[in-house]
């Protein structure tokens, strides 16, 4: 008898839960990302999602890194979130350093035009072993065209920034006359502080979403 009262007891709290459909914001697409199961709005509210880039946006050459997004509002059981961040898988770093001579890490805070902030970590691989004064050159380089690129973008425009193929592609054209990298990834970015507020909440109607990331 004991053990029927405890499975009726598990059997109706899963009853109480739902699930709830968790939404890009409309600004990257606004497409569908994940489904989880909560007991309310509130259980919901602050959960992190992580979806590999892959999936968000069809390019699976990223399909070694994901994004991060937070769940900021609920409408019934759909869901709107932030952008907070990516990360790039670990050993897919060291098998790529492994291929290489030289590894140069730069870690990077960087703001955007309307306020937010940012951790930026970038790593940078060679054919060869460098001197330490070309590794300075090299470090620097990377660093000003990131900063410089930044400097100009929006919170959005930021988050393009690190999902994209181009944006890594023109630092590598940047800094060939410097030394020509191999790869050059942006290993992790991280939302530290949060600049203007945005409408992210889920609309009561349906709006047309902006194109998917590419």
């Amino acid at each position: 008898m004991a053990g029927e009262r405890s499975n009726k007891r598990i059997k109706d709290k899963w009853k109480e839960k739902k699930w709830y459909r968790i939404m890009a914001p409309s600004q990257l697409g606004g497409k569908e990302i994940a489904m989880t199961v909560g007991n309310g709005p509130e259980n919901i509210k602050d959960r992190i999602v992580e979806i590999p880039i892959s999936d968000f946006s069809g390019n699976f050459k990223k399909s070694n890194a994901k994004l991060e997004f937070k769940v900021v509002d609920c409408v019934g059981t759909k869901c709107s979130t932030i952008f907070v961040g990516h990360s790039v898988n670990d050993d897919y770093i060291r098998r790529m350093v492994r291929r290489r001579k030289e590894r140069i890490d730069i870690v990077r805070q960087v703001k955007t035009t309307d306020g937010y902030e940012f951790i930026l970590k970038v790593v940078a691989i060679t054919d060869n072993k460098l001197t330490a004064a070309k590794s300075i050159e090299l470090r620097n380089s990377i660093t000003q065209m990131v900063s410089d690129k930044v400097k100009n973008m929006d919170y959005f425009e930021f988050a393009r920034f690190v999902i994209e193929d181009e944006s890594v592609n023109e630092i590598l054209t940047g800094v060939k006359d410097v030394y020509p990298l191999k790869k050059l990834e942006f290993r992790k970015s991280e939302l530290v502080s949060s600049g203007e507020k945005y409408n992210f909440s889920v609309p009561d109607e349906p709006v047309e979403a902006q194109p998917p990331v590419q």
